[in-house]
């Protein structure tokens, strides 16, 4: 069964309110995770604040749960772009960074990770890293 992006949004958001309820902050696991997948990513944001990594999970998140190609495509181009040009960042980065999160939610969520929510997650990152791959130069 293929669900539409609305549907995969609510499933996903809805993934978010157990973590919620379970986790306040996922922000160490999520980073901690990115970083030992990618060093180079590490190496990147080295120099970013706690507050920085934040609103940048923030970001990710918000384009995880409600992604919508209208609104959040120029959101795309421009970060992307913004990203590559100032900071080197590689389009797969991008993808490790949602992988870690996805991954981070699994573990917090244990037994209440459902393997349909695998499946959502990877049409999702999927979805995302092609958007980002297309927008890189």
């Amino acid at each position: 069964m293929t669900l539409s992006e609305a549907e995969i949004n609510a499933r996903i958001s809805a993934q978010f309110e157990q973590v919620a309820g379970i986790m306040e902050d996922l922000s160490a696991p999520v980073f901690a995770r990115y970083f030992a997948a990618d060093p180079a990513a590490a190496q990147l944001m080295a120099h970013m604040d706690h507050l920085t990594r934040g609103r940048m999970l923030n970001e990710v998140l918000r384009l995880l749960m409600s992604w919508d190609t209208a609104s959040d495509g120029p959101y795309l181009d421009f970060e992307v772009r913004n990203h590559q040009w100032a900071y080197r960042v590689e389009p797969g980065m991008y993808r490790a960074l949602f992988v870690a999160v996805r991954d981070t939610v699994a573990d917090v969520l244990g037994p209440a990770w459902q393997p349909g929510m695998a499946r959502d997650w990877d049409d999702r990152i999927s979805l995302l890293a092609a958007e980002i791959a297309a927008r890189a130069d």
